[in-house]
């Protein structure tokens, strides 16, 4: 194969629409289904790039399953380069995107590629296909760490400088939290305790886990994040992590992350991904009846059910894009990202007494503290999804907390 340049690559045609010129050469036949589902909406973050793993992944499933399906009938050899094509520069882009992450993860995803060119040009299309989606995840992988490893060694006069910013204009509207007086602390090992609830679906979960990771990684050391998305139905779209299989350790704070939904589809509704616990469903439902998300718990001190910026002012930009503009204090994401970052950040000190000093001193701490009080903004939030076969939750109006637009509008935005 031969490849042109960063030009040319742009210029081609988008993987998800060379798979739907692919259906369009078989339609049908027994490779039609397979691949309607491999182009299907909720599958992509947009026309080049597939859902982060795992959702993402069945792209290559179905696209291998048409492939087989195609090589059985002993036709559709158009079809069948189409679909080896679009799968190859899928992995491809990934692995273009994590350019300066891990060397063997990306070696060994290079690798993956070249042997599923191998296997395409001997005649075994679906083996091609599954060793493409090894490079793709692979990548994906390394992308993940490369990323991460941005967000959470954010420089502090950059984040100070874009958090200024973020506090004196007006466009960002920052929504504050509760602040609680009388409660018994919340604590989980001795330490405060921070409890999240959320959705990978919810694009105000998506951009609050930006600025909580920076936060938080200026009090203790995330492992294993991964990448999400929120669910892509309707906008805003928003490139984010999950916090599903990640850890955290720190001296000062407990981090005690829920992702209640996965960004899966399951018409109605998303599927589930991880219960709350008795005490963690009685907190959520203390603090929030309408169960919305983000739901986000500093030691029973500050409580807040919404985002604390409005998504829209990161949606529709890559998670390199966003990492990549955390040392540019004059970014319009950076300094949404900041803002709540250090809107947290100064929950945090409080609740751990100022701890570390070398985090809690700083003046654009002090700032954001004295102002905790006076964040009247909105960001937004998103309700509980309805469960599978049954009606949404019902809702009170006068307590939602949903931004604009309306709440019908952030369901459907959501819930998919």
């Amino acid at each position: 194969m031969l490849f042109g340049s960063a030009a040319a690559a742009a210029a081609a045609p988008a993987p998800r629409d060379v798979l739907q010129q692919a259906l369009r050469e078989v339609r049908g036949s027994d490779a039609a289904a397979a691949l309607s589902q491999a182009t299907a909406r909720d599958l992509w973050i947009n026309g080049r790039d597939a859902d982060a793993p795992p959702y993402g992944r069945n792209v290559f499933a179905f696209s291998a399953q048409a492939a087989d399906a195609l090589q059985r009938a002993a036709g559709g050899t158009t079809a069948i380069a189409l679909i080896l094509a679009a799968d190859r520069d899928l992995a491809e882009e990934v692995i273009a995107q994590a350019h300066g992450g891990t060397a063997a993860s990306l070696a060994t995803a290079r690798s993956a590629l070249s042997a599923g060119d191998r296997q395409a040009h001997t005649g075994n299309p679906a083996a091609a296909v599954d060793l493409y989606a090894k490079a793709w995840q692979l990548a994906y992988g390394a992308l993940a760490r490369l990323v991460a490893s941005k967000v959470t060694t954010v420089p502090s006069a950059p984040l100070a400088a874009a958090a200024e910013q973020a506090l004196a204009g007006t466009r960002f509207g920052m929504s504050g939290p509760k602040i609680e007086q009388s409660l018994p602390p919340l604590t989980a090992g001795g330490k405060p305790e921070v409890f999240y609830a959320g959705s990978e679906a919810c694009p105000f979960c998506g951009v609050q886990r930006w600025g909580m990771i920076v936060a938080l990684s200026q009090f203790g050391t995330f492992s294993n994040l991964h990448l999400m998305q929120s669910i892509l139905a309707t906008p805003p779209q928003v490139t984010t992590f999950t916090f599903f299989g990640s850890s955290y350790r720190s001296p000062y704070v407990s981090f005690v992350p829920v992702e209640v939904w996965s960004n899966v589809p399951a018409h109605p509704g998303l599927v589930p991904l991880q219960s709350l616990t008795d005490p963690e469903s009685k907190l959520l439902h203390r603090f929030d009846p309408s169960v919305e998300t983000p739901f986000i718990d500093v030691a029973n001190r500050f409580v807040i059910d919404s985002s604390t910026v409005d998504p829209h002012l990161i949606t529709h930009k890559s998670w390199t894009q966003l990492a990549g503009a955390l040392t540019d204090p004059n970014n319009i994401s950076t300094q949404a990202i900041a803002g709540e970052a250090e809107v947290f950040t100064a929950e945090l000190c409080i609740a751990t007494g100022g701890n570390p000093q070398s985090v809690c001193a700083s003046t654009v701490v002090q700032q954001y503290e004295a102002a905790l009080p006076t964040l009247t903004g909105r960001g937004g939030s998103c309700p509980a999804p309805p469960p599978p076969g049954g009606p949404p939750p019902a809702r009170d109006p006068a307590t939602s907390r949903t931004s604009r637009p309306g709440p019908v509008a952030v369901a459907a935005r959501c819930q998919g």
